[in-house]
């Protein structure tokens, strides 16, 4: 049994402990034991030195390191325990728009200096992991994110005869969605009589999409994957605009639709075109407006196409990209760490 000290502020039921801690613990069952060193505590969090003796590997999450953390930090370094920094963002880039785009002025010469002193760095994706080669990173490996089926049991797409178009995302995601949103609104007014719009977590400017549904973000990524497919949803977006930190990130959203039984439309950026097959797990779709609104309104017309490309989206999810089939992979790559670094 592998025993890991784990050292994060994100919340344990929200969608980044869970995807990159949590969910990949639960699915290797006895292969790991998990000591979780940051415990809510009042309006912050109690730090636990105590749990670095038992642990074989101490793993760093995200924006953990910053000043307060630093004589923490100074003591898991001078233990001689294997330390992976995992992260699933690039702090370098992060807009300025984003919620913590405040704080990081404070936090980011502090991560650099983990991730040059971990052991190892585990990313997500290809891209971020050439971000943090380029900063210094001793090793990095790719541990891509997977989609956690006991949380995603697959829903077949919906049959109704209005088709129900969809965006997921939280907040943060309004400046990739603001570029659309004048073509898709009057794109909606055409389709009003065969297409219903639901805005989950990104809500789009007031008084575009008149009639369409807006629902407050789940953090709760358990509650999450629970409401987004009683929303009955036949058509998913996806967009992004294309920047440094979009292009590092991962396709869990296109697995997430298609855990739902969507169609989904993507923007067609490095997170999407390595997974999406063109019209045949989904539609990848560049920056022009007129062409969401084209890929979108061929899906409401077209039930036949819907379906087909939600079955084999979940086709393919379902054979490379299911967390019971992959955990091993984050095992894999903590135990190297622990083989790497032993006396």
């Amino acid at each position: 049994m592998l025993t890991i000290a784990c050292y994060s502020f994100e919340d344990p039921a929200h969608a980044c402990a869970r995807l990159r801690v949590l969910e990949p613990v639960r699915a290797l069952g006895d292969a790991v034991r998990l000591l979780w060193g940051a415990v809510p505590w009042s309006e912050g969090h109690r730090l636990r030195e105590d749990i670095l003796d038992a642990a074989d590997l101490v793993l760093i999450q995200r924006l953990f390191p910053y000043p307060d953390t630093g004589p923490l930090l100074r003591t898991i370094f001078a233990s001689g325990k294997p330390v992976v920094y995992d992260t699933d963002d690039d702090w370098t880039h992060l807009p300025a728009s984003h919620a913590f785009a405040p704080e990081l002025p404070r936090r980011l010469p502090h991560i650099l200096e983990t991730v040059r002193q971990a052991a190892c760095v585990t990313v997500s994706t290809r891209a971020l992991a050439a971000v943090f080669e380029a900063l210094g990173a001793r090793h990095v490996r790719v541990v891509p994110n997977c989609l956690p089926d006991a949380l995603w049991p697959p829903t077949p797409p919906p049959d109704r005869p209005i088709a129900a178009v969809g965006l997921a995302a939280t907040p943060s995601h309004r400046d990739d969605l603001a570029p659309l949103e004048a073509a898709l609104s009057r794109l909606a007014s055409r389709l009003d009589q065969t297409a219903r719009w639901v805005f989950f977590g990104c809500p789009p400017e007031k008084g575009l999409f008149p009639g369409s549904t807006v629902l407050p973000f789940s953090q709760d990524y358990g509650a999450y994957a629970a409401r987004l497919p009683r929303l009955g949803l036949a058509i998913g977006l996806a967009p992004l605009a294309d920047t440094a930190f979009n292009r590092a990130k991962s396709p869990i959203k296109w697995m997430e639709y298609a855990a739902c039984g969507l169609a989904g439309v993507f923007a067609d950026l490095p997170p999407y075109q390595g997974v999406v097959e063109q019209e045949r797990t989904g539609l990848l779709v560049g920056p022009d407006p007129k062409d969401w609104c084209q890929a979108m309104e061929r899906l409401v017309r077209d039930a036949a196409l819907r379906k087909r490309l939600a079955h084999q989206a979940w086709e393919a999810v379902s054979r490379e990209h299911l967390l019971s089939a992959r955990a091993a992979a984050y095992l894999e790559a903590w135990q190297a760490v622990t083989q790497r670094d032993a006396p």
